[in-house]
């Protein structure tokens, strides 16, 4: 693996996975812009239809493939984001089924996916509740998510609050397509600056993005209470967009 860089991620989409615990694994893989499009045909040709096979045979629930969209002015890389949806019980599948392609095409195949990365990393999350689009619905195309900062104290209750004040109000908001809160599992190596939880929000368009930003209400005094208890709670530490460009369920 390439010289690694580990951001914080994570979610799942048009899967019912409200009472289901679920780890889900973020492959941060980053590559040059004009190698983009190759990487994404590879995928599609190769390790998607590798991940359906797993998922098939119950080896894992979901895999996405997902793309930063808010990189930094000009910046010459492509950052990739893959979601492996797993279950706690079975040991985690980075690779899908095997034995759909010989293992000289297969062995090509990875050869020219490694030689196309800048930089990779890996991190594993875990899905503490939310809501998505039912299966027989498409899968919303953009995510927001929010990286938190909260002090280990203060875990239990971030939780609550987001998950029984929060989370209605999202599902109220009708270009919200789906949320979800996420706790960081991986070690942060004493990092009191890592992010340990991530909200995603989902939604249809940059548009709808765009409008909910746009929002500007007034506050009762219940909703300013609201807002600065969870502002007390964490802290935001980065924003990114990502759209979606493959997923198997």
């Amino acid at each position: 693996m390439k010289r690694v860089f580990i951001l914080f991620f994570v979610f799942s989409i048009s899967y019912s996975f409200a009472q289901q615990r679920m780890y889900v694994g973020l492959h941060y893989v980053t590559v040059k812009n004009e190698d983009a499009q190759a990487h994404i045909d590879s995928e599609r040709e190769y390790f998607s239809k590798m991940h359906k096979a797993a998922i098939d045979k119950g080896n894992k629930i979901g895999w996405d493939m997902w793309r930063l969209d808010n990189p930094s002015y000009r910046e010459p890389h492509t950052t990739f984001v893959y979601a492996h949806l797993e279950n706690p019980d079975n040991v985690p599948n980075m690779q899908g089924g095997n034995n759909l392609f010989s293992e000289s095409e297969i062995q090509m195949v990875r050869k020219k996916w490694s030689d196309r990365v800048v930089k990779s990393g890996y991190v594993m999350t875990s899905y503490k509740g939310g809501f998505v689009p039912a299966a027989n619905q498409d899968p919303p195309k953009y995510a927001v998510l929010d990286w938190m900062i909260v002090d280990p104290i203060d875990f239990y209750k971030y939780e609550q609050t987001e998950l029984k004040t929060f989370l209605p109000m999202q599902k109220s908001n009708k270009l919200v397509k789906g949320w979800g809160l996420h706790k960081v599992v991986s070690p942060s190596n004493n990092n009191l600056e890592a992010s340990n939880y991530v909200v995603a929000r989902f939604f249809n368009s940059m548009s709808d993005i765009y409008n909910m930003m746009d929002q500007t209400n007034p506050l009762s005094k219940n909703m300013k209470a609201t807002m600065k208890n969870i502002f007390d709670l964490r802290k935001i530490k980065r924003s990114q967009v990502l759209s979606l460009v493959l997923s198997e369920r």
